[in-house]
């Protein structure tokens, strides 16, 4: 995933650069080891790319600190975040991996500091190598909440749909069939099992539509832990994990907290939180102990019916110009809008959506993938080259091989060296085939049979260009 900064975009003022300066502290120039980004107490900030926490803890200078190495396929580096108060406060410890844009900590004024701010140095190869300036490494890169594509109005709408067992026996395909681009799917309400997840999801997929999951976020005090309910949810899933929207509208209100340690735990277990889904009153006024900032749990989902009448989902739709498109939550605007419950799809009533943009824009936000970026993209050095070990090599080795063994020119001296068929005298197979029909050739003659054989190759050409049905493009 491509690079981000750590906080969202206009919250915070660079009070250090990377260069020199007055240290605030003691009062004598140094030469400044990354960037200083002043916010308040607090603040919680994100990962600036995917990778593995390296060190995290108590450090000198910083008080607290958190080091995160970033893979090649992350875009290499290594980068360093201190005077947290507590490092651990997420939950991460070292060697768990995060993603780009992953909450990893709070800001703090811990160590040698004069006030709130985040510190960010950047090790351009791996810590302890060389520092480099953050801002140039940060220089195009996104910011958190920022992930989607600002979507165009000419693109879309895509309409979808949420379904859980309340809708069991609708069709998706049909859905499908009426122009519905994506299917959200609910696995759990609390600890409860939704018993047709599996059969939603498979019935979605099945006819091509894009799918993400979504859990019903209970408070504790209604029975169950946070931690119950994302176990129970993953065993819902099962081997068919897919990224999950967290729905904030339980009845007892929530806390921020609530929302955080659900969102960490399902990160924890390798599943990407797409972001949150609630109305406005209640992300306003039901999230204590006030409206949250939004940004630091991905994107936002938001629901607003309106008159809420029935109807089929395009003469439904207010239009990409509607105002609720604008009306910001927790600081950002909605990717996806509920614009209703009334809709008329495959012969139910059910909940509606919209995203304005296009489905691959829509697909980087479910899978949090950048536009563009496809497996290979993504691979690891690592990933590639046991591709080709364990998959392409023994198959081009062993094609060669027969290749050879049936008498074929080799295109490599290696090749060309294999000694032939050890029954035959080694020679090849297609000598030996040659040798048996020229032998049965003259046993026919000399009973008075005219046999005249072919033993050349009669295979037509290939085409210039073959293709693998198999492989993708």
């Amino acid at each position: 995933m491509a690079r981000q900064w750590p906080l969202p975009r206009g919250t915070f003022t660079i009070t250090s650069r990377f260069a020199g300066r007055i240290n605030p502290v003691t009062g004598r120039p140094e030469s400044h080891s990354g960037t200083d980004f002043a916010v308040p107490d607090g603040t919680p900030f994100y990962a600036c790319a995917g990778g593995t926490v390296q060190y995290i803890g108590a450090a000198t200078g910083y008080g607290q600190w958190l080091v995160i190495d970033h893979p090649t396929s992350e875009g290499g580096g290594c980068t360093e975040y201190g005077h947290m108060w507590d490092a651990y406060a997420t939950g991460l410890k070292t060697g768990d991996w995060v993603n780009a844009g992953q909450l990893i900590g709070y800001v703090g004024s811990n160590g040698q500091s004069t006030g709130p701010h985040l510190h960010l140095t950047v090790w351009e190869y791996g810590h302890g190598g060389r520092r480099i300036d953050p801002e140039t490494w940060l220089a195009g890169a996104g910011y958190p909440g920022e992930a989607a594509p600002a979507p165009a109005p000419s693109d879309g709408p895509l309409f979808g749909v949420d379904v859980s067992e309340h809708q069991d026996g609708m069709s998706l395909r049909q859905a499908k069939a009426e122009g519905m681009a994506y299917a959200i799917i609910r696995t759990t309400d609390g600890t409860y099992r939704d018993r047709t997840y599996r059969s939603h999801l498979d019935d979605a997929e099945s006819a091509g539509m894009l799918t993400a999951a979504y859990h019903y976020l209970r408070n504790p005090s209604e029975g169950t832990t946070v931690a119950q309910q994302v176990d129970a949810s993953l065993a819902v899933m099962g081997d068919a994990r897919r990224p999950v929207w967290i729905d904030v509208e339980s009845p007892a209100g929530l806390h921020v907290d609530h929302i955080r340690e659900c969102k960490r735990l399902y990160e924890a277990a390798g599943v990407r939180v797409i972001g949150v889904y609630s109305y406005v009153p209640y992300w306003e006024g039901r999230v204590a102990p006030s409206e949250p900032d939004s940004h630091e749990f991905g994107a936002f989902w938001v629901a607003d019916y309106g008159r809420d009448l029935r109807g089929t989902p395009r003469a439904l739709y207010p239009g990409n110009g509607h105002a609720r498109w604008d009306y910001p939550l927790g600081n950002q605007k909605p990717v996806i809008w509920q614009y209703g419950s009334n809709a008329e799809v495959a012969g139910r009533l059910v909940d509606i959506n919209a995203f304005r943009g296009s489905r691959a824009q829509l697909e980087a936000l479910f899978t949090g993938r950048t536009l563009g970026e496809d497996w290979l993209a993504m691979a690891s050095e690592e990933d590639v080259r046991r591709i080709i070990r364990e998959e392409v090599w023994p198959v081009t080795h062993d094609t060669k091989r027969l290749c050879v063994q049936m008498g074929m020119d080799a295109d490599d001296d290696g090749f060309a060296n294999v000694p032939g068929w050890v029954q035959g005298g080694h020679r090849s197979f297609y000598d030996l085939l040659a040798t048996a029909v020229s032998i049965l050739e003259a046993i026919a003659n000399k009973i008075g049979l005219s046999v005249k054989t072919r033993t050349f190759d009669t295979l037509v050409d290939p085409p210039s260009n073959p293709r693998n049905p198999k492989l993708k493009g």
